[in-house]
């Protein structure tokens, strides 16, 4: 992985030689840079992605490198200071803003969508109409005995389920393990993991018993392939299936989530970057509902512009810098 990305930002580098006289490797400046680098959740990845496309196409000098190596790896990543902004799926934990701290490498965050994490079945599965939160819990917890649908529901057919998941790098892991099963990073052995959430697309709707759970837009793009379950929160609630009115009203619990890019103060006083920010705080509606996800609030986006700076000067700390 760390070799497919030093070759990324040496190709990324060459280019922004060519086109803007400058470059940078690793995250390090050289002069005013021309490199954007981000990396993270490959949920965030198809709204930053959107951005780097827009972007790209009004200024082609700059040149915008997005990975997606998970939450965890951009976080890992930023505190190696190799990249600008990471994608996350999930806030940035404890360890994480203490090294950021520890290191003198503060960042600023952003909200930029809401997502709700979809449990998918293959379209020849009929017979699962919904799932309990008790009922995922029980089906996703760490030595889990249940090996069939018949376990979950003796209605169901006594078939294997395959299950499909994101790698441990992965926010949707941490933030459904957390939600679901009660602790972070803990679930059953015997999965398919990947951090392609194609990969995971592909497993469940070539498999006929494939149970996987990602991010709603790898959904929406591939609901001709896939069957979204609806879930129960509480034995009283009516089960929700995801959309954007469930995800924005939270009613589609508990699964509904928070997506963010964490931008490193230091390369907001870069032009490169910040003119990156700029457009993509300025143009978010437009890229998360490109991204496939609901776009932030009025109130969401009036706190992304109170904590963007406005010429790049961040020597003051915002109170956005280490949440």
């Amino acid at each position: 992985m760390r070799h497919e990305r030093s070759a990324r930002l040496l190709a990324a580098t060459l280019i922004a030689t060519i086109v803007g006289g400058c470059g940078r490797v690793g995250g390090s400046s050289s002069g005013a840079s021309a490199t954007v680098d981000i990396d993270g959740s490959s949920t965030v990845f198809r709204i930053s992605e959107a951005a780097r496309e827009g972007y790209s196409a009004i200024n082609p000098k700059v040149t915008v490198v997005v990975d997606n190596h998970g939450t965890g790896g951009g976080f890992g990543h930023y505190l190696n200071g190799e990249i600008d902004i990471i994608d996350a799926s999930r806030p940035a934990n404890p360890d994480e803003e203490a090294k950021a701290k520890a290191q003198g490498i503060p960042w600023t965050r952003f909200n930029v969508g809401t997502d709700g994490i979809t449990l998918v079945v293959n379209p020849e599965n009929q017979f699962v109409k919904s799932l309990t939160v008790a009922q995922l819990k029980a089906i996703w917890e760490p030595g889990s005995k249940i090996t069939t649908w018949k376990d979950v529901d003796p209605s169901w057919p006594a078939r294997k389920i395959v299950f499909y998941s994101p790698d441990n790098d992965s926010g949707t892991f941490e933030y459904f393990t957390e939600a679901i099963v009660g602790k972070k990073k803990q679930q059953r052995d015997d999965v398919q993991p990947s951090s392609d959430d194609n990969t995971l697309v592909n497993g469940v709707a070539g498999d006929v018993d494939g149970l996987g759970y990602f991010g709603h837009a790898y959904f929406e793009a591939n609901s001709n392939k896939l069957r979204a379950i609806p879930i129960q929160n509480g034995a009283d609630d009516a089960p929700v299936l995801p959309s954007e009115a469930t995800i924005l009203d939270q009613s589609y619990k508990p699964l509904s989530r928070p997506l963010f890019i964490y931008v490193k103060n230091s390369s907001m006083r870069r032009p490169a970057v910040l003119g990156f920010l700029k457009y993509y705080l300025e143009n978010i509606v437009e890229l998360a509902t490109k991204g496939g996800y609901v776009p932030p609030t009025a109130e969401e986006r009036e706190a992304n512009r109170k904590a963007l700076p406005a010429d790049g000067d961040v020597s003051t700390p915002t109170a956005k810098d280490a949440a």
